[in-house]
């Protein structure tokens, strides 16, 4: 009976622990990320690919640049600075330059050069450069 329950709440720790969120540092983040595409599932199956990067500075900054792979759009590059912290582990960033609403966003998944950031409405699938 005691070895039922143990091997129970075993499994149980186990599977909570794999579905738990990477905890950023801000070195974690730090240099620039080439976001590979955006999603609306975690899955990346209704994704888009990006021309776009995120790049992480020292300062509580990140930039982010944006080319335009359509040749009949009005600009054909975009860029913005936005404020960010890392705080309980997690990414809080401006939600849009010029307002002051942040936004937070999640790392899902990190091994190495490769994340996956959930923010409140879309996923990153990021590289790092």
């Amino acid at each position: 009976m005691q070895l039922t329950k143990l091997s129970t709440f075993s499994l149980l720790f186990f599977a909570f622990s794999v579905n738990a969120d990477v905890q950023l540092t801000q070195a974690d983040l730090l240099g620039t990320w080439q976001i590979d595409k955006e999603s609306v599932d975690r899955e990346g199956t209704k994704s888009r690919s990006l021309n776009t990067t995120w790049t992480f500075r020292e300062d509580g900054t990140m930039e982010g640049k944006s080319q335009e792979s359509d040749v009949h759009a009005r600009i054909d590059t975009l860029r913005a600075v936005l404020n960010y912290s890392v705080e309980d582990g997690k990414l809080v960033k401006q939600a849009a330059p010029g307002r002051s609403r942040m936004e937070t966003c999640t790392a899902i998944e990190k091994e190495n050069d490769k994340m996956i950031l959930k923010c409140p409405s879309n996923y990153f699938f990021m590289t790092k450069k």
